[in-house]
């Protein structure tokens, strides 16, 4: 799959460094390769497949093949980049809190009044729970969403 793209590469490419023609491109398909087994694998893990050890193996070795990248592609960053990213962590917390507190106001409280009402017309003796329940959906949504927000604004407004 690599060499046909490899071959095309180096007859364009010249040699450069003394290392063959079309070594970048060999290195780009071998990123490439590595990432998509290291996914496939994370991916079979986190959907609990039946042969786990089967799913290690790519995901392993895709692994140990695409560190040196990162770590070359790390090293290779100026201190502007180095500011952003550093800061990436405020504006990706608060997306995330976000969404989760929208979820929980949009998709989980409407279920938990739905069960309120459902315990109100049978009298039944679980109404405080449900009550409760409705209580902190809608106090955990919302303190999320405002923490989001706040971190959303850090970001924005860079304020650390």
């Amino acid at each position: 799959m690599i060499k046909p793209y490899v071959d095309a590469v180096a007859e364009r490419a010249p040699v450069s460094w003394g290392l063959p023609g079309g070594f970048g491109a060999f290195l780009t398909q071998l990123a490439v390769t590595a990432a998509l087994a290291f996914s496939l694998g994370l991916v079979s893990f986190i959907r609990r497949e039946r042969l786990k050890w089967v799913a290690a193996m790519p995901c392993l070795l895709g692994g140990l093949v695409l560190l040196p990248f990162v770590f070359i592609g790390l090293a290779n960053i100026g201190e502007a980049a180095l500011h952003r990213m550093l800061r990436v962590p405020d504006l990706s917390a608060g997306i995330l809190m976000v969404l989760i507190g929208a979820f929980f106001l949009a998709w989980l409280l409407p279920r938990a009044r739905a069960r309120l009402a459902q315990d109100q017309e049978a009298d039944g003796s679980g109404e405080k729970d449900a009550r409760r329940k409705v209580k902190t959906v809608k106090l955990f949504g919302i303190a999320t969403l405002i923490v989001g927000v706040v971190f959303i604004l850090i970001h924005a407004f860079e304020l650390f």
